[in-house]
């Protein structure tokens, strides 16, 4: 009974972060709408839009740009493309602004986007809340726990004998700690990962990058780079302490993988 009350608290504290993300993120009526509504006017945010959109643009700091959380208004219009009328609000006549996620203003809890531009947090917020959720749960069970949010998945206290097992395209990987995230290009309806200078989906040779870093957020930082790279992803990759796996595009062509992926630790 005690571990079935376990799971059930640590399944609350997942749902709950899921619901605080949807009060946020839901078309219209969540809290970023509101921000977006202001049309560049800096509006005062909860916690965790303010912790989330500070995530995002650490990540896009950190990637040099290539995490862009400002991808929303290209993603809208991939998905519109061929459709019999323009994207209300997205029309030619005002042109984005160029700087992307640096016209983003974050002081305090006061956030500004441009009118011409929208926040799509996707890529690092449930990597953080993954990751926040893990940390939670461990924190109050005293044991070992793995979250999996989507392709974010998260770890946190001890890790059981041969690692965590995570299913990653078909294959099985043992996560023995830090965090995983997988970065894909395959969705045709404006959801998956674009190149930001293109506003197209990258050309790279295979489907998704997975990669483990010592925290989910960096793990799906470094994913969402080295998949926008193409094919300078994997050599990029292997600069950093983190392991990585890309997934080809048929099923004859072997998985290729790299970093400290046969090492103890991960």
């Amino acid at each position: 009974m005690a571990g079935a009350r376990r799971t059930t608290a640590a399944r609350r504290v997942v749902t709950g972060a899921l619901a605080a993300l949807d009060r946020i993120t839901a078309p219209g009526r969540g809290e970023l709408a509101r921000v977006h509504r202001a049309a560049g006017r800096p509006v005062p945010v909860g916690p965790l839009l303010r912790d989330l959109v500070a995530v995002a643009l650490d990540a896009a700091r950190a990637s040099d740009g290539v995490c862009d959380p400002t991808i929303g208004a290209a993603r809208i219009r991939l998905a519109a493309r061929g459709g019999p009328f323009p994207v209300c609000g997205f029309g030619t006549g005002v042109p984005p602004p160029a700087d992307g996620w640096r016209a983003v203003s974050l002081h305090g809890d006061r956030l500004a986007v441009p009118p011409t531009l929208l926040l799509v947090l996707g890529g690092t917020a449930t990597a953080y809340l993954a990751q926040r959720c893990a940390t939670r749960i461990a924190e109050r069970s005293a044991g070992g726990v793995l979250v999996a949010i989507g392709s974010r998945v998260a770890t946190a206290g001890p890790v059981p004998p041969g690692g965590w097992p995570v299913p990653v395209g078909g294959r099985t990987i043992r996560l023995r700690g830090g965090g995983l995230a997988t970065a894909s290009a395959s969705r045709p309806d404006g959801d998956g990962v674009l190149d930001p200078h293109s506003n197209q989906a990258p050309d790279l040779p295979g489907t998704a990058v997975t990669v483990i870093a010592p925290d989910t957020v960096r793990a799906a930082t470094l994913a969402v780079t080295a998949l926008v790279r193409g094919a300078d992803g994997p050599g990029w990759l292997a600069g950093h302490d983190c392991s990585w796996w890309i997934d080809p595009d048929r099923a004859d062509v072997p998985l290729a993988s790299g970093g400290r992926a046969s090492r103890p630790g991960w």
